[in-house]
């Protein structure tokens, strides 16, 4: 695979094609079965990948477009949800304590196949939380990403700095001056220089002693 700008101008040319279907999906999706797949699999493949947040006020559109493809998730049957975003096949998920395939359906199982999801007792997010497919993980990961952004943003720790308050793990952040020196900042402001160790590959030469001449 080479990388240079080609890769970059592929990605974000997909990225354009995921936001260009997206928005003409979007003024048929309650009318048209497949227009609401269509907003579910392009909302999803965007908002998945769409990359750093900026301003608040962008942060602000982003969560409440995301929060509509989660509606709209809610609408359709775990079934049919399959049909858009398939069930990854992995299956060594309890040897290695993460989700797998049996793992999902097993959830799906519990809930109910054929029933609407947002009908359910569980959340959209709790059944996408609980869903083995890696299009789903990123979404979700962006959305939780995008939501500690948004608490950043307004002077409150993220969900991770949260938790970890409420459970007392102390946490840090890295930080780079202007000369480009790091470190890292805990909870309590305290400041702590990064050393970066000498890579492996280089070597420290030691003169050999002799006569100075």
């Amino acid at each position: 695979m080479q990388v240079g700008h080609r890769p970059v101008k592929k990605n974000t040319d997909k990225l354009d094609l995921y936001l260009n279907a997206l928005i003409a999906a979007l003024p048929d999706t309650m009318d048209d079965d497949k227009a609401l797949e269509r907003t579910i699999f392009y909302g999803v493949k965007y908002f998945g990948r769409a990359g750093e947040n900026t301003t608040l006020e962008d942060m602000e559109r982003r969560f409440h477009i995301t929060e509509a493809i989660m509606a709209y998730i809610s609408l359709v049957t775990p079934r049919r949800f399959t049909s858009i975003f398939p069930i990854t096949k992995e299956y060594d998920g309890n040897r290695r304590g993460t989700k797998d395939y049996f793992y999902t359906v097993d959830k799906i199982a519990e809930l109910g196949w054929d029933k609407p999801i947002g009908e359910t007792s569980e959340t959209v997010f709790d059944f996408l939380w609980d869903y083995h497919n890696w299009d789903i993980t990123f979404f979700l990961v962006e959305f939780m990403s995008l939501m500690s952004d948004m608490r950043r943003a307004q002077g409150q720790p993220g969900i991770m700095e949260q938790w970890a308050a409420e459970n007392g793990i102390q946490t840090y952040t890295l930080h780079t001056t202007l000369d480009g020196d790091q470190f890292v900042m805990d909870s309590k402001g305290r400041t702590k220089p990064v050393r970066e160790k000498r890579p492996k590959h280089l070597k420290l030469v030691v003169p050999k002693r002799g006569k100075v001449k």
